[in-house]
């Protein structure tokens, strides 16, 4: 586990402290699964660049995360206001030619 050549040292390290996996949903990570690294203390909030800040979480997990930090919805929830309502115009009339009533 964590052994691919091509995995950052940081990835790998997480994954197995994590024991392969996901600190937020708790499934294993599997291959072809998108992994962050995520701070548990935003740095935003004074958290720091080290290890036990440190946690790898699948991409939409990080997203979530992330949404509940920051104190928002979940960005996938679209919460639309309403539209003001359309100012009315009053419509001009034209005449048309050889109308005897204009």
């Amino acid at each position: 586990m964590g052994k691919h050549p091509e995995m950052p040292k940081r990835t790998a390290t997480l994954l197995k402290q994590q024991q392969g996996k996901c600190c937020f949903c708790g499934l294993t990570f599997k291959d072809g699964d998108k992994l962050e690294v995520d701070h548990i203390i935003p740095k935003a909030k004074g958290g720091k660049d080290t290890y036990s800040n440190f946690q790898l979480l699948h991409r939409h997990c990080h997203d979530t995360k992330t949404s509940q930090d920051r104190g928002m919805c979940d960005k996938h929830q679209i919460i639309e206001e309403p539209d003001e309502g359309k100012l009315s115009r009053p419509v001009l009339q034209t005449s048309r030619r050889g109308d005897s009533s204009a």
